[in-house]
């Protein structure tokens, strides 16, 4: 029950376009970033459509999900590096 309502509130933005200056940072090894058509979305251009500001997509060599606990330190440089364009 909790997950629809989560849903529910938050279905006003379903669709709506991420504004603020991005980078996104995942590992090659996801699973979520291997499910079909994924890739396509995030280096085709679906991903650009759907976050306009988005600066920069990492993808990190032999990393999982959980990229900031298996290479804390190069995650925090990328996130560091993204911040000092501002």
């Amino acid at each position: 029950l909790c997950s629809y309502r989560n849903w529910e509130l938050s279905a006003p933005w379903t669709g709506a376009p991420i504004k603020v200056p991005t980078k996104f940072i995942v590992g090659d090894i996801d699973l979520t970033y291997n499910a079909p058509g994924v890739q396509d979305y995030i280096h085709r251009g679906g991903f650009k459509a759907s976050v306009p500001n988005l600066e920069d997509v990492i993808v990190m060599e032999g990393v999982n999900h959980f990229i900031n606990q298996e290479k804390p330190n190069e995650v925090s440089n990328h996130i560091c590096e993204f911040f000092s364009m501002f």
